[in-house]
């Protein structure tokens, strides 16, 4: 008879731990690898054409600008010998003039391209954040975090701890 008991009362002790267990919703982990996303999907392949095509015509344009530079700097050298003391100032002022003005247009160049690139990509990553978070929720993800950096994009409302640790701030305060 206390055979069955203890069997009974086994029983029953492993239907409640069970319970308790499968009653915990359980830990579920992804990641993405938000860099092949970004340059995979669709919007980051346009936009990486797009940032091609502002390139090369940035590079048209400084092309250009840079054998008008030659032309004056190889004229200069060829007739600097013959041309007068003050002619020859001119001319090497306006080359010093034409060539700080190509070093600013490169920088300005440089700079409006990671502008855009960052125009670019920080649209791209605010709809990915959106659909992320889409899909956290409805695959029921604890935690999704980014492959290739220690981010979380998404973590489930029931891991946040922040009230908690408020209220027993605010009581140890008291």
């Amino acid at each position: 008879m206390k055979k069955v008991g203890i069997l009974f009362l086994s029983w029953g002790l492993l239907m409640v731990f069970t319970s308790l267990t499968f009653a915990v919703e359980p830990l579920k982990i992804a990641y993405v690898d938000m860099q092949k996303a970004l340059n995979y999907c669709e919007a980051g392949k346009e936009a990486k054409r797009q940032m091609t095509l502002e390139l090369e015509k940035m590079q048209k344009v400084f092309a250009g600008k840079q054998k008008e530079l030659e032309k004056i700097k190889d004229d200069l050298e060829k007739r600097g010998s013959v041309l007068s003391e003050n002619v020859r100032r001119e001319k090497d002022r306006d080359y010093q003039t034409k060539l700080r003005d190509l070093q600013r247009l490169q920088k300005d160049y440089e700079d409006d391209l990671r502008r855009k690139d960052r125009e670019f990509t920080e649209r791209i990553l605010k709809n990915m954040e959106v659909i992320i978070k889409q899909m956290g929720e409805e695959g029921k993800y604890t935690v999704i975090l980014e492959k290739n950096q220690p981010t979380i994009l998404f973590i489930s409302n029931s891991l946040d701890l922040t009230e908690e640790v408020i209220k027993r701030i605010d009581q140890k305060q008291k």
